[in-house]
């Protein structure tokens, strides 16, 4: 009776494991510290949600073993994890800061922020990504972290009525029809750093020091209009590679030039490749 026992036991366990969700773990993507083990029924439970909620735009660890983005679906299953190591470099130390993260996608970065000792992070998100302020919250409530997440508009953040230690404003510059606008909101909130990213038109891979500044009054039929080094900004009318979201890339120099107009000073710019580039404000 004991071995018949036995060998039920280990036949409804493999007919249980059989029926759960299979978790696909990526080769690379984010890890989480807070990411935990959880029971069988938390992880059929947690799986099933992250389908319901895909597409993820961001692929990390949510629990141990389970991902957000497994099959690697655009951007990729690497995303962003090349972009955070990058990221954190240039960050301030921010234990006990606030942070806000405007265009926080499925919250990784916010939930970042708060594993790294933040005292108040609150991630902003509207538009492309309908899911992603439910995303993000599904997370921060299954890795218990403290994060507020919030629909808002980047032209709204001066609403909130108060100040951050730290700002993120990640890929989403391009993305919007009134950029400067939405600049100047983040400059109104922002008390001492500003991380900043875009794409670019192509460049040269060059440190922020090296690159010069545009004549302070220029001629309109000067060459200089035509200089690829002259901060300038470029209008997407259709898509720019099969994406109908995009309306204004900048040269690198546009990209400077656009944050100093807006009040910020320029301290560390980090060219990833020769099309993006992250700046890293005073």
């Amino acid at each position: 009776m004991q071995i018949a026992a036995v060998k039920l036991k280990h036949w409804f366990k493999s007919l249980i494991s059989e029926t759960l969700p299979k978790k696909i773990e990526p080769v690379h993507g984010c890890h989480l510290n807070s990411a935990q083990r959880v029971s069988e029924g938390d992880l059929r439970r947690i799986i099933q949600k992250i389908e319901e909620l895909k597409p993820w735009f961001h692929n990390y660890e949510i629990a141990s073993g389970v991902w957000t983005n497994p099959s690697g679906a655009q951007p990729g299953i690497e995303y962003p994890l090349a972009r955070w190591r990058l990221v954190e470099t240039l960050l301030p130390d921010v234990k006990g800061k606030s942070c806000l993260d405007i265009a926080c996608s499925s919250g990784f970065f916010s939930l970042k922020l708060k594993e790294l000792g933040a005292g108040y992070v609150l991630g902003l998100d509207m538009g492309e990504q309908p899911q992603a302020i439910e995303q993000a919250r599904f997370a921060a409530d299954t890795l218990g972290l403290d994060v507020d997440f919030r629909s808002l508009s980047a032209y709204d953040v001066a609403t909130l009525g108060r100040k951050f230690d730290i700002v993120l404003f990640m890929g989403l510059f391009y993305h919007l029809r009134h950029p400067l606008v939405a600049l100047e909101a983040a400059r109104a909130v922002c008390s001492k750093t500003m991380i900043f990213q875009t794409i670019t038109t192509g460049h040269h891979q060059r440190k922020l020091t090296e690159r010069r500044r545009a004549a302070r009054n220029l001629e309109l039929n000067s060459p200089m209009m035509s200089d690829g080094q002259v901060p300038s900004l470029h209008f997407v009318e259709g898509a720019l590679n099969g994406d109908g979201s995009c309306w204004f890339v900048p040269n690198i120099d546009g990209a400077a030039a656009i944050l100093r107009s807006c009040g910020f000073t320029l301290e560390q710019m980090i060219c990833t490749n020769d099309h993006d580039v992250i700046v890293r404000c005073g």
